[in-house]
Parts: C-alpha cells; sequence; structure tokens
C-alpha cells in the first residue's frame, strides 16, 4: 500500500480532569433541555397560533386584530413553555419507565447473573459510586447495552438478551466500565434527555396523516357533481341552491385550512426533531471514545474491551425502530445495520491507539 493510500490515523483524545468533564456536562444538559422546550413551544405556537391567525386575518381584516392576535400569540407562547418544561421534567425523571415500555425492561435478578451483578459492584467501586446501578434486562436480542438517569446518583444500567449470550464474563466487565464511565462524568445526562424527550415529538410526527385523513372527509362528489343527499354534502334540496353552495364552499376551505396546518406542523416538526438528533449527537460526538479509554482505567486488564467493542460493532446492535436518537443511552449504535459506520471505525482505532501495544497487535476492522 502506498504512503498516499495509508489511513489518517485519528486525532488524539482531549482527556480532561473529571471535574472539568462533569461540569461541561451539566452546562450542555442544561442548554439542550431550555433550547428543546423553548424550540417545541415556538413551533407549537407558530403551527397552531400564529400562522392560522394570520390567515384568517387575510379574510377578516377586523381593526385591532392583528395586536390582538400578538397579546394570543405571546400568551400561547408563555403557556407552552411553562407546560413543556413540566412536561420535560417528568419525561425525563420517568426515563426509567420510559425505557421500561420502550424496550420491554424488567428487573433483572442479580442472582441469575451473578458475574453481571459482580462486574457491576466492581466497577461501581472503581469509578467511587456510593451504590451500585440497578439492572434491567431489555427484551431485545440484538447485542447493547444502555445507562441512564436524569443525575448520576441513581442511574439504571439496561443489558440486552444478546449481551448476556455474546459477551464473556470479562467483556461484559469491560462494557460496564465503559458505561460507569458515561454514568461518573455525566456523560448519560444528554443521552437520557435526547432519548426521553424525542419520544414527543416523534408521536406528533404522526400529524403527517392529517392531511390524508382530512382530504379524505371531503366527498370528490360534493364539488363535482353537484350538492345533493346522494353526494354526502348536503340533505337540505335535490339540487344545489345557493345555500348548499355556499356550504359546499365553505367545506372546501375549512378542509383546505386544515390541511395546510396539519402540513406545516409536521414539516415544522420533522425539521426541529432532525435539528435536535443532529445536536445531540454532535454534542456527544467523542463521548463514547472518551468513555472507553476512562473505563479501561478502572480494569485490571482492559484488553477485554477492544474484544468486546469489536465483537458489538461486527454484530446486530438495533434497538426499537433504530432511530439515532437512542444512541447516547447505549453502548453501541442503534441503527442495527451490518456496514461498518465510520465512527465506528474510529472509536475501534482510538481504542486501539489507547491500548498501545496490546491494541495495535489486535486485528483491524474488517473492511469488507
Amino acid at each position: 500500500m502506498s504512503a498516499a493510500a495509508t489511513p489518517k490515523p485519528p486525532r488524539p483524545l482531549r482527556l480532561e480532569p473529571l471535574w472539568v468533564r462533569v461540569d461541561r456536562n451539566r452546562i450542555r444538559y442544561i442548554t439542550f433541555l431550555v433550547a428543546f422546550v423553548t424550540g417545541s413551544a415556538l413551533i407549537l405556537t407558530l403551527a397552531f397560533v400564529a400562522v392560522p391567525g394570520s390567515l384568517i386575518g387575510l379574510v377578516v381584516a377586523a381593526p385591532g386584530y392583528y395586536p390582538s392576535l400578538a397579546v394570543v400569540v405571546a400568551g400561547v407562547f408563555g403557556l407552552l413553555l411553562l407546560v413543556g418544561g413540566v412536561a420535560a421534567a417528568a419525561q425525563i425523571l420517568n426515563a426509567e419507565h420510559w425505557v421500561r415500555g420502550r424496550f420491554g425492561g424488567a428487573d433483572l435478578d442479580p442472582g441469575q447473573q451473578p458475574a453481571l451483578a459482580r462486574a457491576v459492584e466492581e466497577m461501581s467501586i472503581a469509578a467511587g459510586l456510593a451504590e451500585p446501578p440497578r439492572l434491567l434486562l431489555l427484551d431485545v436480542p440484538s447485542v447493547n447495552a444502555c445507562a441512564i438517569g436524569a443525575s448520576r446518583r441513581q442511574p439504571v444500567i439496561g443489558v440486552t438478551q444478546g449481551f448476556l449470550s455474546a459477551f464473556t464474563a470479562a467483556e461484559q466487565q469491560a462494557v460496564i466500565a465503559m458505561l460507569m464511565a458515561r454514568i461518573t462524568r455525566g456523560d448519560i445526562l444528554v443521552g437520557t434527555a435526547l432519548a426521553a424527550l424525542m419520544g414527543p415529538l416523534k408521536y406528533l410526527r404522526m400529524l403527517r396523516k392529517a392531511p390524508k385523513e382530512a382530504a379524505g372527509a371531503l366527498d370528490p362528489g360534493c364539488a363535482v357533481q353537484g350538492c345533493v343527499a346522494a353526494d354526502g354534502c348536503s340533505d337540505l334540496g335535490d339540487g344545489c341552491t345557493d345555500i348548499d353552495s355556499d356550504g359546499c364552499a365553505g367545506a372546501v376551505v375549512l378542509v383546505l385550512f386544515v390541511v395546510l396546518v396539519a402540513a406545516l406542523t409536521w414539516v415544522a416538526i420533522v425539521i426541529a426533531t432532525w435539528l435536535v438528533t443532529v445536536w445531540g449527537r454532535a454534542l456527544q460526538r467523542t463521548g463514547h471514545e472518551k468513555a472507553d479509554a476512562e473505563g479501561m482505567l478502572l480494569l485490571r486488564d482492559p484488553q477485554p474491551m477492544l474484544s468486546a467493542l469489536r465483537k458489538a460493532i461486527t454484530s446486530s446492535n438495533e434497538i426499537a425502530d433504530g432511530d439515532p436518537s437512542y444512541d447516547g443511552i447505549f453502548y453501541a449504535p442503534t441503527s442495527g445495520t451490518p456496514a461498518i459506520e465510520k465512527v465506528e471505525r474510529r472509536r475501534y482505532d482510538r481504542l486501539r491507539e489507547v491500548l498501545g501495544v496490546e491494541g495495535l497487535a489486535a486485528p483491524p476492522l474488517d473492511t469488507a
């Protein structure tokens, strides 16, 4: 292989003191929550009040209409800020229940998995946690694990069925060490917030069905064949009278108005979902790589960390619908695609670099 074709080594990680990283993660966490709640309130206010009200104003054209509309918009925005803040706090504080419901999680009896329970206890002591995190078993066949929590005091670690069957005891401990590093350094704060808060946005995206349903509510025969009872528009007369025509035109305008509002809302929410996901992933761009390096310090033998990462990357990690907004809480990306992604290769190469001679002796990821 020529020198020009030699892959460029990844840039060295900038490891920081624990307190610096914890404080930075807290700031990121608060910034993310404030931006999410404010942005969501703004999008909903524009979609449901400001835009429809402005369109109505073009027809009404009453004196003082727009100043009154501005007052209403401001009031609705303030109300949505309050409701959104309370809802966001409740959603994050109930992140464990969200994970249980989303992935079929159930409490894992330590007696059934003594090696895993022992690994969690040992890594908790090494990381300086007062108590070991509680364990959940996720009813998912893929190979993955997660750490969630709105604070570092009461975190929860979840493992999948594939995690228990694919990893050796030493590899399980290595993955737990990495997750423990994410817990102690506060990396799970932003990841938990992103995963928990994206649920409502995804639910609102279901409004994309509204235009089709609204359009289906209008019988095409109403506007084309005449407003008679058989056409489903009116039963007031046998022909298309003036009253029937006005009612039919009103129905068309109303349906078009609803379709427009629903379409604007859906577009705004899709854009917001995409922006929030991209921003959340950018905040955690090197979080997993730093946690790999820091988790290695908790282990007596760090070599299993490399084999565990390799096994995870080359296995199916798919969780639910593979949405990237879940990646911040999981050990491996949740897309489940068989191809090795660039971020996964970079993470593996950096861990090899951190391990030194032992890491460089390990085989690189298959490029096929």
